[in-house]
C-alpha cells in the first residue's frame, strides 16, 4: 500500500510551484482566471477530468478522478486574494493545500475504489464559491468535504458564524435645503436614525453578535435635502436562532426609521447568506491522529471567532471540517501586511506540506475503511 508521505514527496514541486504562482500572481474574487488555468493546467497533468463550466462562476472548476465505487472525497481549494493587498488571508497557501491533497490521495485510487474531487472555489472573500458551487449540485458528488486555512495558531475547529448582508436604501423627497426645507423629506435623517439605533441596541445584544455599516451613499449636494441615502450592513452571530431573530429586528428598525422621516426603504441582500460551521466531530478526531503523527501537538480543540466562511454553508450540506493551521507568525493577523509577507515564507511552505499530508490522511481513512462513512453521517446528522 503507498504511503502518503512518499507520494507527497513527489508531488512537492508542482504543490510549491502552483503556491508561488497564486502568490506572485493575485487576483480578486471573480477575476481568478490566470489561478483557474493554472490549477486546470498542473490537474491535467495527473490525469484528471475537468469540467471548467461552471454555470455562474466564471473562474470555478470542478476536477475529479475515480477508480469505482467507493468513498468520494471532496477537497476545496481558495485561491482569490483581497483588493489591493494581495494574498493577506492566505489564500495561495489554500489553493496550493488543496491541489495538493487531492492530487497526493488520488494516487491511492490505483489500489482502492473511491473518488477524489478537488472543488475550485473562487470569491470566499465575498461568499459567492461555495454557494454557487452547492447550488448547481457540485457537492453532491462527494461523502465529505475538507480545507484548512493559515492562521497563526493551531485549531481542530471554528464556530464561523451566521452572516448576512444588506443595502438598505431609504427613498425621500429632494427640495432646496435653505429656500423650501419644509417640501422636502430627508432620507438621510432616516438613515442617521437606524444607524443611531442600531448602535444603542448593541447593548441588549447576546455577545458574539456583530453589526457593522458603512454610509454608502449620503446625498449629492449640501444644498439638497437627500432624497436617498444608502447603508451596506453586516449582521453576524453563531446561533442561527438568535441571528434571524437578530436579522428581524434590524430590519424592522430600518422600517421603523423610514417611518419616523417619512420616507420610504427598499432592503436588499447585497452577498449570498454564510452559515455557520457545522463541525464533524469524527473527522476532526482523524485530522487529530494526523496532527499528531507530524508531530503537532499544540493546538486549540475548538476556536471561537467573529469570522465566517461560506465553506460553513457546504458544512451544512456535507460533512465537514475547516481546521487552522499555523502557518504564519505571532503578529500575523488576517488581512494584514504582516499576514502577506508570511504568507509565503519558509515556515509557511513547511506547514503546508505538513497539514496537506493530515488532510490527505484523514482522506485515506475512509478511502481504506469506508465504514467510517456511517459514524461520519452519524454524527453529521445529530450535530445542530
Amino acid at each position: 500500500m503507498k504511503k502518503i508521505s512518499d507520494i507527497l514527496e513527489l508531488k512537492k514541486t508542482a504543490i510549491r510551484g502552483l503556491e508561488k504562482f497564486l502568490y506572485d500572481n493575485p487576483e480578486i474574487e471573480m477575476e481568478e482566471f490566470k489561478a483557474k488555468e493554472k490549477f486546470i493546467e498542473l490537474l491535467r497533468r495527473e490525469n484528471f477530468i475537468i469540467n471548467k463550466e461552471i454555470e455562474g462562476l466564471p473562474t470555478a472548476f470542478v476536477a475529479h478522478k475515480s477508480s469505482g465505487d467507493g468513498p468520494s472525497i471532496g477537497i476545496v481549494a481558495e485561491y482569490d486574494a483581497l483588493p489591493g493587498m494581495g494574498h493577506a488571508c492566505g489564500h495561495n497557501l489554500i489553493g496550493a493545500i488543496g491541489f495538493g491533497t487531492a492530487v497526493t490521495l488520488a494516487e491511492l485510487l490505483t489500489d482502492i475504489n473511491g473518488s477524489v474531487y478537488l472543488f475550485g472555489a473562487p470569491a470566499e472573500e465575498t461568499g459567492r464559491g461555495k454557494p454557487g458551487l452547492l447550488a448547481g449540485g457540485w457537492f453532491k458528488k462527494v461523502d465529505v468535504a475538507m480545507m484548512a486555512h493559515p492562521m497563526k495558531f493551531t485549531a481542530l475547529a471554528s464556530n464561523l458564524v451566521n452572516l448576512e448582508g444588506y443595502d438598505v436604501t431609504f427613498h425621500g423627497r429632494a427640495s432646496h435645503a435653505a429656500g423650501s426645507p419644509e417640501s422636502g423629506v430627508n432620507a438621510l435623517d432616516a438613515a442617521v436614525t437606524f444607524y443611531g439605533a442600531v448602535g444603542l441596541m448593541r447593548q441588549q445584544m447576546l455577545d458574539g453578535s456583530r453589526v457593522h455599516m458603512i454610509v454608502t451613499n449620503g446625498g449629492t449636494a449640501v444644498n439638497i435635502i437627500p432624497d436617498t441615502a444608502s447603508l451596506r450592513v453586516e449582521i453576524r452571530h453563531e446561533d442561527i436562532k438568535y441571528f434571524r431573530k437578530l436579522v428581524n429586528k434590524i430590519m424592522a428598525i430600518a422600517r421603523s426609521a423610514a417611518q419616523t422621516a417619512g420616507c420610504t426603504v427598499d432592503i436588499k441582500m447585497f452577498e449570498p447568506p454564510i452559515a455557520c460551521m457545522k463541525n464533524n466531530k469524527v473527522m476532526i478526531d482523524l485530522y487529530k491522529n494526523h496532527l499528531h503523527t507530524a508531530g503537532i501537538t499544540e493546538y486549540l480543540e475548538d476556536f471561537r471567532t467573529g469570522g465566517c466562511s461560506d465553506m460553513g454553508n457546504v458544512s451544512q450540506e456535507i460533512p465537514s471540517i475547516h481546521p487552522w493551521m499555523k502557518m504564519v507568525g505571532p503578529d500575523s493577523d488576517g488581512h494584514t501586511l504582516e499576514f502577506l509577507k508570511d504568507a509565503d515564507s519558509p515556515f509557511a511552505i513547511e506547514q503546508m506540506y505538513k497539514v496537506i499530508e493530515c488532510l490527505a490522511g484523514v482522506g485515506a481513512d475512509i478511502l481504506r475503511d469506508p465504514h467510517l462513512l456511517n459514524d461520519i453521517r452519524k454524527d453529521f446528522e445529530k450535530t445542530q
